[in-house]
């Protein structure tokens, strides 16, 4: 899906701007603390319900003020989202109102900001909702499966809490193997065609290199997930939670001579980085479906070759992508060679500015 028009309210400074006509590649630019990346988090947050700087809304909600509203529209859709400070939310898909995934599945955005650029030192989590982001995407089945088995978890992290019977604690691992065994194979399988699309990026991003993605399912495949629980309780108990389980899944990356992050260069980092986003992008792609792309202050984090040859690589993809910058200057450089159609937006203190580029 490509937007045409974005409308934001009550969201950090932004009172109220309406940005559009939108095109294929949209540049929003403007000094620091001028509402660039409230533009880029106000999409993130139509399209998953959350922001991706903080997991409070009062914090993204202006000061007393109740909610927050992005509005946004497409040739074919319109989608709504009001956020209210005790983070309930209504959703709206074409005027009824609908689940956050409705969104989320038609929408589909990749972030890129410096943040991700540490997602090889960081836990295990980012790395996971890498993964689980293309499945959702790719495979109808698993979001039904993962709130089953998040729910099962939570009981039974509870029960771990209390003086629970081995046959309260049999119900919910009974569930958590059922439902962990089914994403497991679905991770499995996605996984494997994933690296067939990352193969290919890689080797455009960093020729020299060979590196492979070793999915680990975060328990012992031979024993099985309920045989693993159900040995785990004392110590799970002791910790107050389950330590094992696809909720502990995770990814590796190895090259000839080791883990990524042992080997890699940072900027080697930052290119397999780069390249895991665009290879999920080219797996939707090659299924017939576009992503919207959120660049967030890459003129920081990239030089100039390694953004034209992102941008090419976007651009091949059919990807819309938002793009902000506080240097303008260099960003047009980059894009002299570039035959994409390019909006810009100037932002200052929550407003567009309308000025010529």
């Amino acid at each position: 899906m490509h937007l045409d028009r974005v409308r934001i309210e009550r969201l950090r400074n932004i009172i109220n701007i309406d940005i559009s006509p939108l095109a294929p590649l949209n540049i929003i630019h403007g000094a620091n603390g001028s509402g660039k990346s409230s533009v880029i988090e106000a999409i993130h947050l139509l399209a998953t319900g959350r922001s991706f700087r903080t997991a409070n809304p009062k914090h993204y909600i202006q000061y007393q003020r109740q909610d927050a509203l992005v509005y946004a529209e497409s040739k074919k859709n319109r989608l709504g989202l009001n956020k209210a400070s005790d983070n309930q939310a209504t959703v709206r898909l074409d005027g009824e109102t609908v689940n956050q995934s409705e969104i989320a599945r038609i929408l589909p955005v990749q972030l890129i900001n410096p943040e991700n650029m540490d997602l090889l030192e960081s836990g295990s989590k980012p790395r996971r909702q890498l993964l689980d982001w293309l499945m959702f995407h790719v495979e109808h089945k698993f979001h039904g499966l993962w709130l089953r088995y998040q729910r099962a978890l939570k009981q039974r992290n509870a029960l771990l809490k209390t003086t629970s019977s081995a046959a309260e604690l049999l119900v919910w691992e009974q569930e958590m193997a059922n439902t962990g065994a089914q994403i497991h194979q679905i991770r499995t399988r996605v996984s494997e065609e994933w690296s067939v699309f990352f193969a290919q990026i890689i080797q455009e991003l960093l020729p020299a290199q060979s590196i492979t993605i070793e999915y680990l399912p975060g328990f012992d495949i031979e024993q099985g997930l309920l045989q693993t629980l159900i040995d785990s309780r004392a110590r799970d108990k002791e910790r107050g939670h389950s330590l094992y389980g696809i909720h502990r899944a995770d990814l590796r990356f190895r090259t000839a001579h080791g883990t990524a992050e042992q080997t890699l260069s940072r900027g080697q980092k930052k290119l397999l980085i780069l390249a895991l986003k665009l290879s999920q992008m080219k797996m939707l792609y090659a299924k017939g479906c576009a992503s919207v792309v959120l660049l967030d202050d890459m003129t920081a984090e990239l030089d100039s070759a390694a953004q034209a040859r992102l941008i090419a690589l976007l651009i091949a993809l059919n990807s819309q992508i938002f793009m902000t910058t506080v240097d303008l200057a260099a960003v047009q450089l980059v894009l002299e060679d570039v035959d994409f159609q390019t909006a810009f937006f100037h932002l200052q203190d929550g407003c567009v500015v309308k000025d010529a580029v």
